[in-house]
């Protein structure tokens, strides 16, 4: 513990470097939890004011020791646990360092809280604090779960409190492109541009970002790529991408500078990194005037192309490699409602057409704007 620079008042962050204060005289102490400093660097006055409360508490000798759940029966004990498992090391290092990340924030507040006594509506409710944010809201709610199974899986748990609780985020995800979008994004991005390749690599192969930056020269055979998805690599589900090297594809990979073991190289020679492909999708499509378009809705798109020319749910699955037929059939309702749609406007111009031509019907040959024929009349 270090000094706060005020008498009694003791600084001392928490395993993770998270700030805490404490009053402390006669061998008790009491948390101080409202901010310590103003954006100014000056003590602010809500702080103060716990602080003269919190010694004057201390001062009377009435303080009760609050009682306090032993550290293995903790969150933070629960999380280190989980950060050590053998489940745990098994993730990709990325995201590794996702789900740190978030279970970390939570345990700022929790993380001294038991969680054999956490219920579905304290889940609920750490939910909905973060609301104005419905995808981290969501995501801590999925990380959460993650973490009860793995505990009661491991007999340190009896229950996944987790379970149940719904989703605030109901939105369709990433954007899909459209036919007209990625018409607009070649004809922007010509063939020989890194970007050109890019498109064509992740919609001809249904490639996500983490294998676009991946995928070279090396995994060519005989006219088709055959690679392992970075998804689930590490995992008993991991899946062996195999798929034929199309003329757009093939167009682009000869016609851009490539690099030795990858198509797609930065500005360095070197190949991207997920995030920096992911990041680099977003300036192109940006500069085609995409702002709504990313990298992760060109996969979506592909699915989609593929379910409107006819592939079935078990082909969709070997493409994109995909374990539950529910994925692929997804994109092929997809397909059918375009189709549904484009049919049902097709019947509306048919109906149209009909109807003008029943009411107007055809002029008779010679007849004039007023009716009239052209010619000699009787007699005349």
């Amino acid at each position: 513990m270090t000094e706060s620079g005020l008498k009694y008042c003791l600084f001392d962050p928490d395993p993770n470097g998270n700030p805490r204060y404490y009053v402390r005289r006669n061998g008790k102490k009491i948390r101080i939890r409202e901010q310590f400093k103003a954006p100014d660097g000056t003590i602010t006055r809500k702080f103060m004011d716990a602080y003269w409360a919190a010694l004057a508490k201390l001062n009377s000798g009435v303080v009760e020791d609050a009682p306090k759940a032993p550290r293995e029966k903790t969150f933070y004990w629960l999380c280190d646990q989980y950060y050590r498992s053998g489940e745990f090391r098994r993730f990709d290092r990325l995201t590794q360092a996702d789900k740190r990340s978030v279970l970390n924030r939570f345990c700022v507040t929790a993380g001294d809280l038991p969680y054999a006594a956490f219920r579905k509506e304290d889940v609920e409710r750490s939910r909905d604090k973060r609301s104005d944010k419905p995808g981290a809201a969501d995501k801590l709610v999925k990380y959460l779960r993650a973490l009860f199974k793995w505990a009661i899986d491991k007999k340190h748990a009896t229950h996944n409190p987790a379970v149940g609780v719904a989703k605030i985020n109901e939105g369709e995800g990433w954007h899909t492109w459209t036919p007209d979008e990625v018409a607009t994004y070649r004809r922007h991005h010509r063939v020989g541009t890194k970007a050109r390749l890019a498109l064509e690599l992740m919609i001809n192969v249904g490639a996500r970002v983490s294998d676009a930056c991946r995928i070279g020269r090396q995994h060519e055979s005989d006219g088709w790529l055959k690679f392992v998805a970075w998804k689930n690599r590490n995992k008993k589900s991991r899946k062996t991408i195999e798929c034929p090297i199309t003329a757009e594809l093939r167009a682009a990979i000869d016609a851009t500078s490539t690099g030795d073991l990858t198509y797609l190289i930065n500005d360095l020679g070197k190949a991207f990194t997920i995030n920096g492909l992911g990041n680099k999708v977003r300036d192109w499509c940006d500069e085609a005037g995409l702002p709504q378009c990313s990298s992760h809705g060109l996969r979506k798109a592909a699915a989609v192309i593929m379910a409107e020319n006819g592939a079935t749910a078990p082909e969709l699955c070997a493409i994109f490699g995909w374990s539950k037929l529910e994925t692929a059939e997804i994109y092929i309702r997809e397909a059918q409602k375009r189709r549904m749609v484009s049919n049902a406007f097709a019947r509306l111009d048919e109906y149209r057409n009909r109807k003008s031509v029943s009411v107007n019907g055809p002029k008779p040959i010679g007849e004039t704007k007023t009716g009239k024929t052209k010619g000699k009349s009787n007699g005349k």
